[in-house]
């Protein structure tokens, strides 16, 4: 498991060479922390990602923007310069995300030609799909990125880009309602009492996701 090394207020920034240490500034420590996520959460390997990366050549405005963390699918799309299906842009712990921050970084994961768009803090992480060859009025956020596993299977990434949080929350309710009524039906309960059991489930739901949310922290506390 990849851990973040810290020494002499110091931090490892594998992306930059093997033995280069930055100042631990807390938008630093953010980046590598959500580099360490990559690794031993989502399987993708340092030769496919890189820190820092220019995504505009442009003279003006911008022209020295950079993006945190770039993900390829493969080291070969790495060396060759295609485009990358991730974009992370990271933020200080205690910097909140504004919506503007949000489309400046959704901006370089579009030029970069990146399928998703990723802002943390670590308390708060968002994920948005990149629209190809349209100016988005509203951003659409999404359930989750790909891991190394899925990330070369166009299928499940298209599958990825169509779950997004509205389209989670109408299945969810659809899905909740069926469930209503086939317990009702089944048991031949009233309408509230048949409430009453799929709060238990979702009580239990809660609880579980909850531990393990807990689970994840405390291992990131031993980065």
């Amino acid at each position: 498991m990849m851990k973040v090394e810290i020494k002499d207020n110091k931090t490892k920034a594998p992306l930059k060479g093997k033995d280069v240490w930055l100042v631990n500034k807390p938008e630093e420590k953010v980046r590598q922390e959500y580099i360490a996520r990559l690794v031993n959460h989502y399987g993708f390997n340092l030769e496919q990602m890189e820190q820092e990366v220019q995504v505009n050549n442009s003279q003006r405005g911008q022209g020295r923007a950079s993006a945190d963390i770039v993900i390829w699918k493969n080291k070969k799309d790495k060396a060759e310069r295609n485009s990358p299906i991730i974009v992370v842009e990271c933020k200080a712990e205690h910097i909140t995300v504004r919506e503007e921050d949000y489309f400046q970084g959704y901006n370089y994961a579009s030029w970069a030609g990146a399928d998703f768009f990723v802002t943390t803090n670590l308390k708060e992480t968002r994920i948005f799909k990149v629209v190809k060859g349209k100016v988005p009025k509203k951003l659409e956020e999404v359930v989750n990125i790909p891991d190394a596993k899925t990330v070369n299977d166009e299928k499940k990434i298209n599958e990825l880009l169509k779950q997004t949080k509205a389209f989670t929350r109408d299945e969810f309710s659809k899905l909740l309602f069926k469930c209503h009524n086939i317990i009702r039906n089944n048991d031949k309960l009233s309408p509230e009492a048949a409430f009453d059991e799929i709060s238990k489930i979702l009580f239990i739901k809660i609880r579980y996701e909850r531990s393990n949310s807990e689970t994840r922290f405390s291992q990131k506390k031993h980065f």
